[in-house]
Parts: C-alpha cells; sequence; structure tokens
C-alpha cells in the first residue's frame, strides 16, 4: 500500500513540477492582465472545497488533460486521505496570488499560494491555472 501510495503522490507532483518547473522566474511575478483575479479567487475557493469534500469527478471536471491523467483514481484517494488527517477545515488564512510563463510554449498561468488552516494541521496549497481557468496543478504540504 506504501509504495502504491508513494507512487500515485509521485505522479500528481511530477504533473505539477511539469507545470510549474517550465514556468520562468523566481519570486511571485505579477498576474498576467488576461487573468481575472477575483476569479482566480473563487476558483481557489471552489478547488479547496472540492478537496475536503472529496469530489474527485468535480476535480478532474476543472482540469487540464494533462492533470485529468494524474489524477487518478488512487491518487485522489490518497490525496483526499491525507488531507483528511488534517482534520476539519476550519479558513483561508492568507492567499498570495502571482503568474508565471512557461518558458517553453510561452503559456501564462494563474498560480496561488494559499495558507489553510485545518483542525489538527495547517496545509499550503500551491494552485495553477490556465488562462481557461483549468486547473494546472495542485500540490500540497
Amino acid at each position: 500500500m506504501l509504495k502504491n501510495r508513494n507512487k500515485a503522490i509521485f505522479a500528481v507532483l511530477l504533473t505539477v513540477l511539469f507545470v510549474t518547473g517550465t514556468l520562468t522566474g523566481c519570486g511571485t511575478p505579477a498576474l498576467s492582465p488576461d487573468f481575472d483575479e477575483r476569479e482566480v479567487s473563487e476558483t481557489v475557493q471552489t478547488v479547496i472545497d472540492l478537496v475536503n469534500d472529496g469530489d474527485a469527478q468535480g476535480l478532474l471536471d476543472i482540469s487540464t488533460v494533462q492533470m485529468r491523467q494524474a489524477l487518478t483514481e488512487e491518487t485522489l484517494a490518497l490525496i483526499f486521505e491525507a488531507i483528511g488527517e488534517c482534520g476539519e477545515f476550519e479558513k483561508i488564512e492568507s492567499v498570495n496570488i502571482g503568474g508565471k510563463t512557461d518558458k517553453a510554449n510561452g503559456e501564462e498561468f494563474a498560480v496561488v499560494v494559499v495558507k489553510a488552516k485545518y483542525e489538527i494541521k495547517n496545509i499550503i496549497y500551491t494552485i495553477s491555472f490556465t488562462k481557461q481557468m483549468k486547473l494546472a496543478g495542485l500540490y500540497y504540504r
């Protein structure tokens, strides 16, 4: 079970690294004017709600093709289990929205770092979106 869990987590991390690892810049560059900051913020809340609710289909519905391939049923089950071990979700403590550009193809992404308070342990999410507001990356620690 542990070996499968590590493989699943590795698959999600690989996808996130693929998306965010090829993006330019250090720090937090400004969000592209092609994004609506309010819409990004609302969609981040939706993603966190879907994760907290264990709504696999909801996450898949808003994901890019690459994310849908990485977010297998097993991977999602492991994510939901890990988040569930943090206790009940209480609130979002902070949200930092920035932008990144993929050096390889020039595609722009909104990248959001969220500190979420849970009953037992806080989680830092890094969530990225395409201009079409598709979920392109989901990382938590």
